[in-house]
């Protein structure tokens, strides 16, 4: 059963350095017409059954789009799915793209959850990373959002990245503190290789905090954070209680959700699949009546274990115990225990990959 829909917005006005994401420069890109064509997609998949409770627009810039569009974009995906049950309709914006009353219209059509990519409360931060906007065009943003009825707003942050200090991220924490928000994102900076800044690192060009400053500044985080109210539900976010977000939970804790538009990921029947990354391919595609899917895998047996506890330990409610059974030797530093479930401690959730490697290696290892 499909709890969730995911739309794919690959549309930007600048592509960020740090950005691995499918994101298209096209000043020129029809949105309307993409809007279709998601719409037309979802009509290959009429045959699965829908429960939906969330739907999520990501990008790209999902705000690249007037809300105009969206208004029509809804009225008609009503006639293909049943939006009756839907509880959280979130939409990533850029914090210089939607006014006041741009963000009345939003909320006028369901939407109730926003996501803003302020990635850094530092002038410094920003220019660090690319950003076009500015701290003051991010407050205003906020503004707008929450005058506009919005009490479900999330901030996404980035740590981590070249010239930060420890000092830095404290001044950027005491500034979050004042802001109103109920979600916080806060990722660190990885120089994906398909990156400007993954290409840069490569070539020693870029250079990023040491080991031992990323692991005070992640404890830092999650330390205030938890000062200010916020739960540490998953590795990387953080929220006031009762305001986790709903769809990336279906993520983490296998359930069905169909992602729709170039790159989107899917995850139903036990098969996670992708579509095209290529618009073209994937414009070509849906306009003949076929599904864009590019890849596909189905999990089973111990590679569908492997993902339910890869996903499912990322967040605070970890894994039942009879899953895993004891912790492995050299791992229990890194692990909590709460009734009948293991989860990862801090610690654990700032080292995930490699305490994952290594706890799957002894788990699914032949008897």
């Amino acid at each position: 059963m499909v709890k969730g829909l995911y739309f794919h917005i690959p549309f930007c006005s600048h592509k960020c350095p740090y950005c691995d994401f499918l994101s298209i420069v096209a000043p020129d890109a029809n949105h309307g017409e993409y809007l279709s064509l998601l719409l037309k997609e979802l009509e290959l998949y009429q045959d699965l059954e829908f429960d939906l409770r969330s739907i999520y627009l990501g990008g790209g810039t999902p705000s690249i789009v007037r809300p105009e569009l969206y208004a029509d974009f809804f009225e008609r995906l009503s006639k293909h799915v049943n939006l009756s049950g839907v509880r959280e309709i979130s939409l990533e914006c850029n914090p210089e793209n939607y006014s006041l009353e741009d963000f009345r219209l939003l909320k006028m059509l369901g939407f109730n959850r926003i996501s803003l990519g302020v990635q850094s409360l530092r002038e410094e931060g920003l220019k660090a990373l690319g950003r076009l906007h500015g701290v003051e065009d991010c407050l205003k943003s906020l503004d707008r959002a929450q005058r506009a009825g919005f009490d479900n707003i999330n901030i996404d942050l980035i740590y981590g990245y070249q010239g930060q200090s420890f000092q830095e991220l404290q001044r950027e924490l005491d500034m979050l503190a004042s802001l109103p928000v109920t979600h916080v994102s806060f990722y660190l900076l990885t120089p994906y290789e398909d990156t400007v800044f993954g290409r840069l690192y490569q070539k020693g060009l870029l250079e990023l905090p040491a080991d031992e400053v990323i692991a005070s500044m992640y404890q830092l985080i999650g330390e205030r954070l938890e000062d200010m109210g916020f739960v540490h539900y998953e590795v990387s976010n953080f929220a006031l209680a009762g305001y986790e977000c709903l769809h990336n939970m279906l993520y983490w804790t296998h359930e069905e959700f169909l992602g729709l538009g170039a790159s989107a990921w899917s995850f139903i029947e036990g098969v996670r699949f992708g579509n095209s990354k290529s618009l073209k391919v994937y414009t070509q595609k849906v306009m003949s009546g076929q599904k864009p899917v590019a890849y596909q895998e189905k999990l089973e047996g111990k590679e569908s274990l492997y993902d339910y506890i890869f996903v499912a330990l990322r967040t605070r409610r970890g894994v039942e115990k009879s899953l895993i059974g004891e912790v492995p030797e050299g791992l229990e530093d890194f692990f909590e225990v709460e009734g009948d479930r293991f989860r990862l401690n801090r610690r654990g959730m700032l080292l995930i990959n490699e305490v994952l490697l290594r706890l799957m290696d002894a788990i699914l290892k032949p008897c």
